[in-house]
């Protein structure tokens, strides 16, 4: 085989993709460090002749890693029913920041800030990749995409301005509550039962069980009792950024560094 058909190979091994203590810290350090600095040099950022030009930069990035990851999916025969549907939360996060930074589409702008950083702590947090063996182009494309997904969400509160605001934080309550639901009606369609078992293929939205490493463990519970914990848990941790989103906007008012987030 040789190395592109090995990075670009399409089929999954079955155990997990194990990362070194060292090689995680070095992520963490990474993802965490920009978004320190994006909040650090704020001033410096929005004082740009057009600072929203970053922003749109990191959107297009994705825009390409999405199609790349989608023409991957398809041309490696890796696409299939249970796992690649775009159903989880990050998944739908990237689209609408696309469509709102690049196109201009941004009715849906508080959907993908409270998701996408949802998404972006999640994913760092866990690190659960595609299971293939470095080098593979999904080791890359599993960080790459949420890493900017928390960046960009960073930077177009703390230099663009975004307003937390009730009217977004009742849209994303409501918006988010419903799809939790309805993804929990989607798995058990199609897994044939509501009962969590770590052999059962759908899990969209992690609604089911935890990923690795904290399968087992949410497996362990009675019955149903981790659907509440995931209803719950998302609009409680939307609360919260809405309630630090409003800190950060009130000290930026009183700095006098508020800033339009138009184009």
């Amino acid at each position: 085989m040789s190395f592109l058909q090995g990075f670009f190979y399409g089929v999954e091994n079955k155990d997990p993709l194990v990362i070194p203590l060292p090689l995680k810290l070095t992520i963490l350090l990474v993802w965490l460090g920009v978004m320190v600095l994006i909040v650090v040099f704020r001033k410096r950022l929005s004082g740009l002749k057009n600072p929203y030009r970053i922003a749109k930069i990191a959107a297009v990035i994705l825009l390409v890693d999405q199609a790349m990851l989608w023409s991957w999916q398809f041309l490696s025969g890796y696409f299939n029913f249970e796992l690649s549907l775009p159903l989880y939360h990050c998944r739908i996060a990237v689209p609408l920041l696309i469509l709102d930074l690049v196109f201009g589409v941004q009715i849906l702008r508080s959907i993908w800030i409270y998701w996408g950083l949802l998404g972006s702590v999640f994913a760092m947090g866990i690190m659960d990749p595609y299971r293939f063996d470095f080098p593979h182009f999904t080791n890359f494309q599993f960080f790459v995409v949420h890493m900017l997904l928390g960046w960009i969400v960073i930077y177009t509160i703390s230099v663009l301005g975004y307003r937390f605001d009730k009217k977004g934080l009742k849209l994303t309550l409501i918006v988010t509550l419903i799809y939790n639901i309805s993804l929990i009606f989607f798995n058990a369609a199609f897994n044939g039962t509501f009962i969590a078992r770590g052999d059962l293929l759908y899990n969209y939205g992690y609604m089911l069980y935890a990923p690795e490493p904290l399968k087992d463990f949410t497996l362990s519970f009675p019955p149903f009792v981790f659907y509440f914990i995931m209803l719950i848990g998302y609009e409680l941790l939307i609360l919260l950024l809405y309630v630090i989103g409003r800190a950060i906007n009130n000290i930026s008012d009183r700095n006098g560094q508020t800033l339009s987030v138009e184009p």
